[in-house]
């Protein structure tokens, strides 16, 4: 590249953007940044690098600040909206946000690569706000064998086949597999030592506060940690949807790309590392549902059906409900 200032800073030049110093961004994993609950991470000088350029500016930073920097509206969406970028107080003028890409084969809290134009409406691929997601490492779908759907029970012989069951019976075999669970922290050798386990009975003894930082430290450890993302959404379903929807879907998110763009296999419930991928989905099946987004919520609870076809979540008692467009109610749940 030529008239290169220097490869990528290693020293300890701080880095701006519309005079926000990246390594005072403080990376939270909820809405209310008040809330005594949150907890908090911040990432040195040392993992934030720039390499200069003629047309523009290349950052380097960990995933989980670009994140928070989408989360608080400090990157734009908008590639015609400028930013003003500053390197060691100095001040590099308008820059356009190009693309953010991750870094392949970087574990989450890795780098990802933001790349600023100094002109606007460059022919690149627009900034993607679900970019981050390609910084992460798919989870692991482990084959568990062959799914029939003649060795299932479908009610008494002679009664009609209910109407949501007959295009799966249709498809036939599928193949079946285990997705990867992760849980920081976790001793498989020891039961007790489950940090999900020990939140649910901190909610339960009314310790919230204490249960969302136990959480919330599972994720910053690794957000693949879905089991995390469904129990967060389940803590504020109740008082708020939305913020409940968030958890839900970036759990959903994480579980969709470890099952790339086709899948056409099972995880059953019957597998218990399955679970936890399917929690995301029903919670934000509810939410979406509680949100009157009707159609949404129909089409997720669908995909539950056809990944889960023994239903133990029943979702197919709550279809009827949303296809006619009735309001969710704490029954719906």
């Amino acid at each position: 590249m030529p008239n290169t200032k220097s490869s990528i800073d290693r020293g300890i030049r701080r880095i701006a953007i519309d005079g926000h110093f990246l390594d005072e961004v403080r990376t939270r994993l909820d809405g209310k940044p008040d809330a005594s609950s949150v907890s908090y991470t911040s990432a040195p000088v040392e993992r934030h690098q720039a390499l200069e350029d003629q047309e523009g500016v290349t950052l380097k930073v960990p995933a989980l600040t670009a994140l928070q920097l989408s989360h608080d509206g400090i990157l734009p969406i908008d590639p015609q909206q400028s930013v003003q970028l500053s390197i060691a107080e100095r001040k590099l003028g308008a820059l356009y946000l190009q693309w953010l890409r991750g870094v392949p084969g970087h574990e989450f809290g890795g780098a990802v690569l933001l790349r600023f134009a100094r002109k606007p409406g460059s022919k690149e691929k627009p900034y993607d706000p679900k970019a981050w997601l390609k910084a992460l490492i798919p989870l692991k779908l482990h084959p568990r064998g062959n799914w029939d759907p003649a060795d299932e029970y479908w009610g008494e012989e002679g009664e009609p086949i209910e109407a949501w069951a007959q295009p799966i019976i249709k498809r036939g075999p599928r193949p079946m597999f285990e997705m990867e669970q992760v849980l920081p922290g976790s001793d498989p050798e020891d039961f007790d030592s489950d940090p999900i386990i020990e939140a649910t009975e901190l909610k339960d003894r009314g310790k919230i506060a204490r249960a969302k930082k136990l959480l919330e430290k599972l994720i910053v450890q690794d957000i693949r940690c879905l089991d995390a993302h469904a129990h967060l959404g389940n803590f504020v379903f109740d008082k708020d949807a939305r913020a409940a929807l968030d958890h839900y879907h970036r759990g959903v998110l994480i579980g969709e790309l470890s099952l790339g763009e086709i899948f056409e296999g099972l995880l059953p419930w019957g597998i218990i590392d399955n679970r936890p991928f399917l929690r995301c989905l029903n919670g934000l099946g509810l939410c979406l549902w509680r949100l009157r987004r009707f159609e949404e919520a129909e089409a997720l609870f669908e995909r539950c059906l056809w990944l889960s076809p023994t239903d133990n979540l029943g979702v197919r008692f709550l279809l009827p409900a949303i296809r006619a467009g009735q309001p969710w109610t704490d029954d719906g749940r």
